[in-house]
């Protein structure tokens, strides 16, 4: 069976290295997120994760090494000397090497281009060394390597680095509902594709003022979707707006859904009533212990009273029902969920549904239309964020 290794660097792009080690995991690929110098690496916008192993100075014991981007980890990867000899050892003996966004200039770095065609974040290409032939794809593979352009290109990357292995990705885009965030050619939404659907409402009076939110309460308990919690933070704070993440455990080392470790914030509590937005992602094992949680659901119920934005996707749509947060409006949930979310005006065919102050949205795949739905919510124009993330050029819904 093939091993990769993700190799994670002080500033990179949290969303993206984690979407990718999630997509692995979920293929059952075996996957190790390779600390750069560190076990605890923190990312672009400071979300801190604990890695299965630190770089030691070879990875020739994996069969396909991938770098994330992210410009400070780009730049951390690219002058980190004993890296870059041991990326040229891994081309020498055949392996696998990926890069996504930045990252192509620590391959620069390492004089693996010259003879490649490539693709990296556009931007990018200027300071990349020792360059091969650009060209304008999301996706590129030439000979042992593969390489996206943005951070938007994250799942579609993470999906031919599958199809390189032999992995037949389809099965987890299906479970993700990719097809349900993103418009590409090979696959169709589940509300085409599957029996009994149910239908959107028709005829909702939908009331949907923007909200003022400056700073948002991210759950993070224990068993959450890593890639949904720290992708929907990520892009929130490309917004600008202040995002903090609370765990409801004993620790602030929370334990994930697909076996990573993040580190939260701050501890749940009274603080949280402070803020102007609370979100809820996913994670199945994740949604019952905040149900079970009185002051997380009087907390919920509190937000929704004050006309406060309240988040909830995929699995924490449920808590958002148990809450009560969901009754009479339009809402959305994994495929499926009309059964679950009954209080709800259940909507199947839209990926994120914002009515009054409520947003909801589907799968795992769904964080980047979640968040700018949220976006939307609070008076944020969402387009330009897209733009710089190549979102609409992936076909984002």
């Amino acid at each position: 069976m093939a091993k990769v290794a993700v190799i994670v660097a002080p500033g990179c792009e949290e969303g993206e290295t984690l979407t990718i080690v999630d997509v692995f995991r979920r293929a059952e690929v075996a996957c190790d997120m390779v600390g750069l110098d560190s076990d605890e690496i923190a990312g672009t916008h400071g979300v801190t994760v604990r890695c299965d192993t630190v770089f030691d100075g070879s990875l020739i014991a994996y069969d396909m090494v991938v770098l994330p981007g992210g410009y400070g980890g780009s730049a951390a990867m690219r002058d980190h000397e004993g890296l870059i000899a041991a990326l040229k050892q891994a081309d020498a003996a055949g392996k696998w090497i990926c890069a996504i966004c930045a990252a192509p200039e620590v391959l620069g770095r390492a004089n693996l281009l010259a003879d490649k065609t490539f693709t990296c974040y556009p931007t990018v290409l200027e300071r990349v060394e020792n360059p091969g032939t650009w060209i304008d794809q999301t996706v590129v593979r030439d000979g042992n390597m593969v390489f996206g352009q943005g951070p938007a290109v994250a799942y579609e990357f993470s999906f031919a680095l599958l199809e390189t292995l032999g992995v037949d990705p389809e099965p987890v885009k299906n479970r993700m509902v990719y097809y349900n965030a993103f418009d590409v050619e090979g696959g169709a939404p589940s509300w085409k594709t599957a029996a009994g659907q149910w239908p959107k409402p028709k005829g909702v009076d939908v009331e949907a003022d923007p909200l003022d939110v400056r700073k948002v309460a991210v759950l993070m308990p224990e068993g959450c979707e890593e890639s949904e919690t720290v992708q929907i933070m990520d892009l929130l704070m490309r917004a600008g707006l202040t995002c903090h993440s609370f765990y409801t455990g004993e620790s602030a080392w929370v334990h994930t859904m697909q076996g990573m470790t993040v580190r939260a914030d701050r501890a749940f509590g009274p603080e949280v009533l402070a803020y102007d937005a609370i979100v809820v992602p996913g994670g199945r094992t994740a949604a019952a212990p905040l149900i079970a949680n009185d002051e997380v659901m009087a907390t919920l119920r509190a937000f929704d009273d004050a006309g406060k934005l309240v988040g909830g996707m995929c699995s924490g749509t449920t808590v958002l029902e148990a809450a009560g947060v969901l009754a009479g409006k339009r809402a959305t949930g994994y495929t499926g969920y009309g059964a679950k979310l009954t209080s709800a005006q259940f909507v199947a065919d839209e990926v994120a549904v914002w009515d009054k102050n409520v947003v909801t949205s589907q799968g795992p795949a769904t964080p980047y239309p979640f968040a700018f739905k949220l976006m939307e919510a609070a008076g944020i124009d969402p387009q330009p964020i897209k733009d710089r993330l190549l979102y609409d050029k992936v076909g984002g819904r």
